[in-house]
């Protein structure tokens, strides 16, 4: 049975040629978000395998700090609890729980010590969280981020707070800030077992190499659909034809 070798159309030539670009581009732009993420996640678990430091205080903000190991060491203001909302953990919804930790010299750094249930927002059914002697806690430094356009503003009367603002909250603390980054706690065992820490993601999802594989698949499948299409026997060719016109 003799193929049936078509021109196709211009307009087809087109859709397809289009089609490919996007696809491939998709396939490329996954795959420099791949190298970017494996560099993000090797960034991250370096910074926070080295020896701990102070958190700095009296510094300007450095982003090459982030997730650097950190401890820092004072009291904790109980009664400056602050809720950092709509956070989940294993699917079960409830906020990272932020208390500033007051220095020698009245000034203090904010920590976020970690996860609790939303049942236990009332610091009354979580007692042995409110440690009234001086700590020693380990985590790593983070920096604030500005508010993202879909997050909420964060509501200071109503202790809601969506996004970090270490200004903001030093302010209603009544306290001035230390340090210009927060520490987030490690999974260190904690009297109670809340709050649960350790909720600085270091280690990062990465599937942006399935996503460049589908891209390309999906480009390759439409060059070899292409090519049947225009390369098909002359009869089903003509069948085709026939069944279009009816």
């Amino acid at each position: 049975m003799p193929l049936l070798n078509t021109r196709p159309s211009m307009a087809m030539k087109i859709c397809v040629g289009l089609s490919l670009v996007i696809l491939v581009g998709l396939g490329s732009w996954q795959v420099d978000r791949l190298f970017w993420k494996q560099n993000l996640i090797e960034q991250r678990e370096t910074q926070a395998t080295l020896p701990p430091i102070a958190v700095p205080v009296d510094v300007e903000l450095d982003p090459a700090m982030a997730f650097r190991a950190a401890f820092a060491e004072g009291h904790f203001l109980n009664d400056q609890e602050k809720y950092l909302m709509a956070r989940t953990l294993r699917g079960n919804v409830g906020f990272q729980l932020i208390t500033p930790l007051e220095q020698e010299d009245g000034r203090i750094i904010l920590v976020n010590r970690g996860w609790v249930p939303t049942d236990n927002r009332d610091p009354a059914t979580r007692p042995e969280s409110l440690i009234e002697t001086p700590v020693h806690v380990t985590g790593v430094l983070r920096l604030p981020r500005e508010k993202h356009w879909a997050q909420p503003e964060n509501d200071a009367l109503a202790n809601q707070w969506f996004y970090v603002d270490v200004d903001h909250m030093a302010e209603d603390s009544g306290a001035d800030l230390a340090s210009p980054y927060y520490l987030e706690l490690d999974d260190n065992p904690v009297p109670g077992g809340l709050p649960i820490g350790g909720q600085a993601k270091v280690q990062l999802p990465n599937n942006h190499l399935q996503y460049a594989i589908t891209w390309y698949s999906l480009a390759l499948s439409l060059i070899v659909v292409f090519v049947i299409y225009h390369r098909r026997p002359e009869d089903d060719k003509d069948t085709t034809d026939r069944k279009d016109a009816a």
